[in-house]
């Protein structure tokens, strides 16, 4: 709900971010499948309540996303910022594209070289640079929830 409330104060030349996306990439990368799982699944079904499009869209694009995402958990770099950035620029270009791949196979017209030169490359640039803000957010929200003992 705070994406589309937000989406009409945060926008550059008509694009905003996919704020849902990025929180989900973000959280999947600090604590894993299971609960980017979960994220993944509750933003995707509220993006698919809150949009015109057809039902199950944004969960489907959403989950494919966070899937790919969960593959790097645990990786180098995990919990530095160096990871969310590198993945939020093709992530985002996945998950609007087979949003739009998936509205394209159900009849509706996308015109593909517009749709990257005007949404998904802009959509993935602001993704990213949100991901800036978002991710020390989500790092220290982690470190509060998940307090690490002192060790000797």
């Amino acid at each position: 709900m705070l994406q589309s409330t937000l989406s009409p104060y945060i926008k550059i030349n008509g694009v905003h971010p996919d704020l849902v996306l990025v929180l989900v990439i973000g959280w999947t990368i600090l604590r894993g499948l299971g609960e980017g799982f979960g994220w993944a699944l509750i933003g995707g079904l509220s993006l698919d309540l809150l949009s015109g499009g057809p039902f199950g869209l944004f969960t489907l694009a959403m989950l494919a996303a966070e899937y790919i995402t969960s593959l790097f958990h645990g990786r180098l770099f995990g919990s530095s910022i160096i990871l969310p950035l590198s993945l939020t620029f093709p992530l985002s270009i996945l998950f609007n594209g087979l949003a739009l791949l998936i509205l394209n196979l159900l009849g509706r017209p996308v015109i593909w070289n517009e749709a990257l030169s005007f949404i998904l490359v802009p959509v993935a640039l602001f993704n990213t640079a949100a991901m800036l803000i978002v991710f020390p957010l989500l790092y220290l929200l982690n470190r509060w929830l998940n307090p690490q003992p002192l060790s000797f």
